[in-house]
């Protein structure tokens, strides 16, 4: 079973040799917004994402959807080494745990799993809402575009402002 961090109240880098994975959803009538970040130790984007999907979606569904999304890009990109945030407590626990109701949810959250024994590390973690910012930024701009966006290596302007942010807090 996959390890797991505790609950921290801010965004925090991963230790050396590993990259953490935010991914966060939002929600706008009968459209899902999807956003996931990879970053280094030192809060460098390494790998950027987003999209969007149609339909009404459970919040729990959403945000293991953006997990799944983000988590398979950045395998797609050659990484292998993560620790997956996310701020659903409920997804969260359900990773923990390696459990997967038998429900539409469930069967995201296998498909992570899945994913996740196809790494050489993968550790699961929860953050507060108000510290996975940057994936949530990433979430709200995918509306401006007509399909699904990845940015290797950088990131879209509109971000930059959070990246700065967490990577002054690195520093505290």
């Amino acid at each position: 079973m996959p390890n797991e961090q505790h609950p921290c109240s801010r965004w925090k880098g991963p230790p050396s040799g590993l990259y953490k994975l935010n991914s966060d959803a939002a929600f706008q009538g009968r459209r899902l917004r999807i956003g996931g970040i990879l970053r280094d130790e030192e809060g460098v984007a390494v790998v950027t994402y987003c999209s969007t999907e149609d339909g009404k979606f459970d919040v729990a569904v959403g945000e293991a959807m953006a997990m799944r999304s983000s988590l398979k890009i950045a395998m797609e990109a050659g990484f292998r080494n993560f620790i997956l945030e996310t701020d659903n407590i409920r997804l969260f626990h359900h990773l923990k745990k390696a459990s997967s109701p038998p429900c539409y949810f469930g069967r995201l959250v296998k498909d992570i799993l899945t994913l996740s024994r196809n790494c050489q590390s993968c550790v699961f973690s929860f953050v507060k809402r108000s510290r996975n910012g940057a994936a949530h930024s990433l979430a709200k701009l995918s509306f401006s575009f007509s399909e699904y966006r990845v940015w290797l290596e950088e990131y879209p302007p509109e971000i930059q402002g959070v990246l700065c942010t967490d990577i002054e807090n690195l520093m505290i």
